[in-house]
């Protein structure tokens, strides 16, 4: 059984600072230090901080038993979504680390290909001059709401 977690290569800085300003899913982009919220940067550089999983309380990437490890006793239908209030773990990747993060639907991503923050917490293909991720596998997005892709920050 795979684990299902956002880090997928390297060790990424942790930090719980900030409480969540909107609900947020581990795997967007997130930008704040008191208040956490999806990254509304788009075609610009920007600091590579993602929503991490709260493996520590049994929670992983989606509501599936044992989503966040191989334990069995984890309640399924839990959602990983932090609230607004909830205290938000975020990851600061650097290049060459790899994580899962989201398209939006209607995204047809090729692997290898650049890509940049959406402006909603999510990625698209690269319409500016400053990439921030590398798309690891190639993912057609076709299903309403985000879809799960693997990429390597740049």
């Amino acid at each position: 059984m795979a684990r299902r977690v956002i880090t997928l290569l390297g060790n990424p800085f942790v930090t719980e600072e900030g409480v969540a300003g909107e609900i947020i899913t581990p795997g967007y982009l997130v930008m704040g230090q008191a208040t956490i919220v999806k990254s509304t940067v788009d075609a610009l550089k920007a600091p590579m901080r993602v929503a991490l999983e709260r493996d520590e309380l049994g929670r992983g990437i989606d509501g599936t038993a044992g989503a966040a490890s191989l334990d069995t006793n984890i309640v399924a239908g839990e959602s990983p979504d932090y609230a607004v209030g909830d205290t938000v773990k975020v990851g600061a990747f650097s290049a060459g680390m790899r994580f899962y993060g989201f398209i939006a639907s209607g995204q047809n991503i090729t692997a290898d290909g650049l890509l940049e923050g959406a402006g909603d917490g999510t990625f698209e293909d690269l319409a500016g001059a400053e990439p921030l991720v590398r798309a690891v596998e190639s993912v057609n997005a076709t299903n309403p709401g985000d879809t799960r892709i693997r990429l390597e920050v740049i």
